[in-house]
């Protein structure tokens, strides 16, 4: 569940969702469908469809957050026919209720179902598209200057979550099926093993702390102790429990 509301909250807090949600908003509004052109004036459409498609952008982010956890290790190509299928099915009868006080109120025919559905899908797929597309522009941004200092190459691990999310690599946790990655950007759930997930860390300095912890040794700020238990301290005050069998890293780094 914690891993369904931190790939919720990243998704829902992306730039393409907020691009989406105004452009989506201001096109409706000035097009007025379902019949919202000849029953309200434009500052009313423009809030009523402000408020539908923010309810539009929970519920996709929903489906995208689910599909992202169950589907992870599928292309983004599955990933996407998987959601627009989702949202079609999801979406396409509540967008007629939305359509019904409308048609009471001024006698607009209500749309089909399947027109609908094929719709939400439509709109779906270029959304996917979009956010592949902003991926893709991310990672084939041209290089700086020769004089400018050079970027850290980043970390396969890093490029599997989303870019907004890309911050410095804190620390990875296991939990059953799915690796927490914690980032200075916030947490990301992925659907991996725990050894794949370390061996893509490079080139960030970390290592393997426990049997479910990874960290990154620049975020090591601190050790504590509780009784006969180590843990290291990490930015936001959160703590990672050391296994005895790893106890000597953390000495040859002088943090012991």
């Amino acid at each position: 569940m914690l891993g369904f509301f931190a790939q919720f909250k990243n998704e829902f807090r992306s730039r393409v969702s907020l691009t989406v949600w105004a452009l989506l908003t201001c096109f409706l509004a000035v097009t007025g469908p379902f019949g919202t052109a000849q029953a309200f004036g434009f500052l009313t459409r423009l809030g009523f469809w402000a408020m539908v498609m923010g309810s539009t952008i929970i519920v996709g982010s929903s489906v995208r957050a689910i599909v992202k956890i169950t589907l992870g290790h599928k292309s983004e190509r599955v990933r996407a026919l998987a959601i627009a299928a989702l949202l079609s099915i999801v979406m396409a009868p509540l967008l007629q209720l939305v359509a019904l006080p409308v048609h009471f109120y001024v006698g607009t025919a209500i749309p089909e179902l399947g027109e609908l559905m094929i719709l939400v899908a439509t709109v779906s797929l270029g959304v996917s598209s979009l956010r592949q597309a902003v991926v893709q522009q991310e990672q084939s941004a041209p290089a700086k200057a020769d004089a400018a200092p050079q970027t850290p190459a980043l970390p396969r691990l890093l490029a599997r979550i989303e870019p907004e999310m890309r911050g410095s690599l804190i620390a990875i946790s296991v939990r059953d099926h799915y690796v927490d990655v914690l980032t200075s950007a916030g947490t990301i759930s992925l659907l991996m093993r725990f050894s794949d997930a370390m061996a893509e860390t490079a080139p960030v300095d970390g290592d393997q702390i426990h049997r479910s912890h990874w960290v990154a040794w620049h975020a090591v700020q601190g050790i504590e102790r509780d009784g006969i238990k180590l843990f290291v301290i990490l930015p936001g005050e959160m703590r990672l429990p050391v296994s005895k069998n790893h106890r000597d890293k953390l000495l040859a780094r002088g943090l012991l």
